[in-house]
């Protein structure tokens, strides 16, 4: 990697420092959210071990042999503390995963501004006396050109991934709640328990889902918010307590509206979806367009340079 190369990549490294600060305070604040979570659920329940390994569906297999003709509220409760812990849960877990990427990438450009910086000494000495001549002053102009662009570069290509993983998670979404609707028209006529779990199932796998791409759009607003004119739409979730009543009164009235609920969520997701991809689409041609002037003024300084005794 040559001289320049290196500079062009430690360019980089501030806002990387600045997204670590941020995704810091971030995870101190859900860590707090999470340790509130934990206390309500010991509140609501003092086996807080199963708290970490029970999935939904499970949680509601157990409880029925501890109701009888109606839904208590205790155990309501009990359910909605569950639901709240998993979603911090998993979102403390994606802050955690985002961080240890950035601490590797951070470190391993710490490395390149040490080499870099050394290097950069060197020419410094070379290029000191023409400081005052036009190749000096033109040599300063496209390093500070270039610098904007980088930064543009930088912005835009984080922008991008996080859409990419966006769109990839809100896929997932659509296909487990495609899976779903299936099962829950099936409920309509069948029923039974094991329907039931079927259908939850993949209301789950949606569910879980539903909170990675949550903490996804959280990141790509924020990466956005010096991009004019993208927007990002409201997310509808099935509510715990619409799920809990499906569950033990099961009729066809109730059947009904838990697969519309579905249906809602699906056409939600195929929106958002949309507006995703719109959203890469107009990140690409953005980022196309910095690189193509990043190219133009790498070529520039080299010819400077090239010509510059």
């Amino acid at each position: 990697m040559n001289l320049l190369e290196k500079r062009d990549r430690v360019l980089t490294l501030p806002a990387l420092e600045n997204r670590m600060t941020l995704l810091e305070e971030e995870i101190r604040e859900a860590e707090d959210d999470l340790s509130k979570l934990r206390e309500q659920y010991k509140r609501e329940n003092r086996n807080v071990e199963r708290l970490e390994k029970e999935s939904f569906s499970a949680l509601l297999l157990r409880l029925v042999g501890k109701l009888e003709t109606r839904l208590e509220e205790t155990k309501l409760d009990e359910i909605n503390a569950k639901l709240a812990y998993d979603r911090a849960s998993t979102h403390i877990g994606n802050l955690m995963d985002e961080k240890l990427e950035l601490t590797s990438r951070i470190s391993a450009l710490k490395a390149e501004e040490k080499t870099y910086s050394a290097e950069l000494e060197a020419r410094r000495i070379q290029i000191a006396k023409q400081l005052n001549e036009p190749q000096g002053i033109r040599y300063a102009e496209l390093g500070l050109e270039r610098n904007n662009i980088i930064s543009q570069i930088s912005k835009l290509g984080e922008a991008l991934r996080v859409a990419s993983l966006s769109a990839s998670t809100a896929r997932k979404i659509a296909t487990s709640l495609d899976k779903a609707e299936g099962w829950a028209t099936a409920d309509i006529f069948i029923g039974g328990i094991l329907v039931h779990l079927a259908k939850y199932s993949h209301i789950d796998d949606a569910e879980n889902n539903f909170h990675i791409l949550s903490s996804q759009l959280r990141e790509l607003m924020y990466e956005l918010r010096d991009v004019p004119d993208l927007t990002i739409p409201s997310l509808n979730i099935i509510s715990s307590t619409q799920r809990t009543i499906d569950f033990w009164f099961s009729n066809i009235f109730t059947s009904l509206s838990v697969r519309d609920k579905i249906e809602d969520n699906a056409e939600e997701i195929s929106k958002l979806l949309n507006n995703i991809m719109a959203i890469e689409a107009a990140l690409k041609a953005k980022l196309k367009e910095q690189q193509s002037k990043y190219a133009a003024n790498r070529r520039d300084e080299e010819e400077l340079l090239l010509h510059t005794s």
